[in-house]
């Protein structure tokens, strides 16, 4: 999520994506995107709960926004299979710890 944060700043900045021009239903969506993905990056870092929360929200409202207003947002595909493999992949892999977790005890 550091990633797609330092990619939204470009954009907030012209350096990738126009921003000066979007639609302000687009620029709200990037600087949402841009905070969110920050403090989400700081929170997996840190290994906060609140970190996996902002991880999952995103992930899902990407996947609401892309796949609902996909007419407003354009094709997506990539961002919508990399949020379904990510949130996935979370899935398993808590599972197996809460497994693990409980194999031990």
């Amino acid at each position: 999520y550091f990633l797609g944060a330092s990619l939204h700043i470009l954009d907030f900045f012209n350096a990738r994506l126009s921003f000066s021009t979007m639609p302000i239903g687009w620029k709200i969506w990037i600087i949402h995107l841009m905070v969110a993905d920050t403090l989400a990056a700081i929170g997996l870092w840190r290994r906060k709960n609140w970190g996996i929360g902002l991880f999952a929200l995103i992930a899902c409202s990407q996947l609401v926004a892309y796949i609902a207003f996909k007419d407003y947002f354009g094709d997506q595909s990539f961002l919508i299979v990399f949020h379904v493999v990510t949130l996935s992949l979370f899935v398993i892999f808590w599972s197996l710890q809460k497994i693990r977790s409980r194999v031990e005890i």
